[in-house]
């Protein structure tokens, strides 16, 4: 019997493994960040996302993104019907799931940015078939560029915004830096 107690986390570690072969390595210099988006509801509904004030991307339905950014603070944020921030103060090298969760809104969905905690394996497991599934959605700098310019009174809003809620002293949800994974480099022959 105990050497079965043995086995099993074994298998969930080869398990979680082998699925996190669609998964992109964080460059040594870099933090790289996972936006999912992995629920149906709201699918008509694009979210707009924000590294503080730089457009990052923007899509709707069951999709994710990949950002890669230089280590150190960041807020993070996303607009739907409503805003939703989440900050934090990123390593190198490491990689960060935040979630894009619907939320029931007044006219059309709204949106909340909740990190993955890469320990919960049965959320993780979910997420790594995700997005083994599919390709990551990428942007042109002429595609952020023209974002830039169609959401620049969302940015602006969202940006006084943020500077109201730190006057307020209202809490801003933190990026946990112990809830990260590092992908390992894949073996070469």
């Amino acid at each position: 019997m105990r050497k079965h107690l043995y086995v099993l986390p074994l298998l969930l570690l080869s398990m979680h493994a082998a699925m996190a072969q669609g998964m992109k390595e964080a460059p040594a210099d870099k933090a790289l960040v996972y936006f999912l988006r992995p629920s149906g509801l709201g699918a008509l509904i694009n979210f707009s996302f924000f590294d503080s004030a730089q457009v990052i991307g923007r899509f709707n339905g069951e999709k994710y993104m990949l950002y890669e950014c230089a280590p150190g603070p960041h807020i993070f944020w996303a607009r739907s019907e409503n805003k939703s921030f989440i900050s934090g103060h990123l390593e190198a090298g490491k990689v960060y799931f935040i979630e894009a969760q619907p939320q029931m809104g007044g006219i059309k969905a709204g949106v909340e940015l909740v990190q993955v905690d890469p320990a919960d394996s049965k959320r993780m497991t979910r997420l790594l078939k995700f997005i083994n599934k599919r390709k990551p959605r990428t942007f042109t700098q002429e595609e952020l560029t023209e974002l830039s310019t169609d959401l620049e009174d969302v940015l602006r809003r969202g940006m006084k915004e943020l500077q109201s809620m730190r006057s307020n002293g209202d809490i801003i949800p933190v990026i946990d830096n112990n809830k990260h994974i590092v992908v390992p480099a894949p073996a070469t022959l």
